[in-house]
């Protein structure tokens, strides 16, 4: 039950990411010339769509290592999320616009809780996978 609620929320967050920049925090509006913030946006709808399917994918699988391959999987497409507004992509340079202001932020938070849930069930695939107790009993061996 844990593991499909977490599977949950990394969807809503992929879905959030990936429709986000367009409509609940939207990027600049592309008038003449595209900005950086565009691209963002678009790239932010494929590896959004991407993070939803994986978790779709952690919903529907009940192998305890592919659930860890793909908790794997999602905590850098949770990166890739935090990195394209800041390192990769950018957005507009100026303060006073809306993508520096809201977009970016938003798509920051939305990819370290991404990280985050992404992590708790990586944890929860190892523990399940290991057994309860393995995971204190081989940190309390090393």
């Amino acid at each position: 039950m844990k593991n499909k609620v977490i599977a949950v929320v990394t969807v809503v967050l992929g879905l959030t990411a990936a429709i986000g920049p367009r409509t609940i925090f939207p990027v600049c509006s592309a008038a003449e010339m595209k900005m950086k913030c565009y691209y963002t946006a678009q790239w932010e709808l494929v590896v959004g769509i991407i993070a939803a399917l994986v978790g779709v994918g952690l919903i529907l699988i009940n192998d305890k290592k592919i659930r860890t391959v793909l908790s794997v999987i999602e905590i850098a497409l949770g990166a890739l999320i935090v990195l394209i507004p800041t390192a990769i992509v950018g957005v507009c340079s100026s303060p006073m616009m809306h993508c520096v202001s809201v977009t970016r932020p938003a798509l920051i938070v939305t990819g370290v809780l991404e990280i985050v849930t992404a992590a708790v069930s990586l944890y929860f695939a190892v523990e399940d996978k290991l057994g309860k107790g393995s995971i204190k009993v081989a940190q309390l061996e090393n």
